[in-house]
């Protein structure tokens, strides 16, 4: 759904939560803002904005445009900015004193950190679901990653990328743990938001599913947790390799500006 559209059924819901409650001779009049600020539209907009960062709609470093979203979804700026504060206390956004709300850049270092944590929460999960999954449901996921394999066309990464996401997120939800899966809606939204592609390639990840798979088969929740471990941690090694690879080429571009500013002085 675009921004647009979403926009358009934001505002029906807005006419929903200010109406419902009103007489039907009065619905035609405007409502204080007292009124239409009511909490619950704060609730609205939070998933909102919070679902167009998830999606790129709006991108890493991006200035949030509150007073064009505040037209959008007419209403005021106050419900949008306690919304931004709730995404900002997540880590997802950052208010920039006298420049504005920008989603949050993340560096390959950050991006690695933030692997950890959902290295130790997926394990976690994986553990969780290997005690409750059925053949039918591995049987599923398995077929998600179906005709993934060999050469890669930009349509083959959109559909493994998605799929990549379900597999993960259905493996919590399996885990039947609500404190896991509010943990995990946090640290996916920071990294759906910076996630431009995939860290490593399907020919490395397709196996390591499987292997996942494998294991969830078999019921065993060691070996599940393991399968995924060696997952998520490949793509930390990944991470932290290319951080050092980018820190080393920043390095050595300083270091040719300083000499060429050198030669300029001469």
């Amino acid at each position: 759904m675009e921004p647009n559209t979403k926009a358009r059924a934001f505002r029906t819901t807005v006419r929903t939560l200010t109406n419902t409650s009103a007489p039907s001779s009065h619905r035609h009049l405007r409502l204080p803002s007292s009124l239409v600020e009511h909490p619950s539209l704060e609730d609205k907009v939070y998933p909102y904005l919070k679902e167009l960062i998830a999606e790129r709609r709006i991108l890493p470093g991006e200035k949030f445009a509150i007073d064009h979203f505040a037209h959008e979804m007419r209403v005021s700026r106050t419900p949008i900015l306690n919304a931004l504060r709730r995404l900002a206390q997540e880590g997802v956004v950052e208010f920039v004193p006298r420049r504005g709300v920008f989603v949050r850049r993340f560096t390959k270092h950050q991006m690695a950190r933030l692997f950890e944590v959902r290295e130790a929460l997926e394990c976690l999960a994986a553990r969780r679901a290997a005690a409750r999954i059925a053949g039918i449901e591995v049987e599923r996921l398995r077929r998600l990653f179906l005709g993934l394999d060999g050469p890669s066309t930009p349509a083959k990464m959109r559909r493994y990328i998605e799929r990549d996401r379900y597999f993960h997120k259905r493996l919590v939800e399996i885990a039947d743990s609500p404190e896991l899966a509010r943990a995990m809606d946090s640290v996916n939204l920071m990294f759906f938001a910076y996630q431009d592609g995939l860290v490593r390639p399907p020919s490395e990840t397709l196996p390591e599913h499987r292997a996942i798979l494998d294991a969830l088969r078999q019921r065993d929740p060691e070996a599940s947790e393991a399968a995924m471990r060696t997952h998520i941690r490949r793509s930390v090694v990944r991470l932290e390799q290319d951080a050092a690879a980018e820190e080393g080429r920043e390095g050595r571009g300083g270091v040719a500006r300083e000499g060429r500013a050198r030669q300029a002085r001469r």
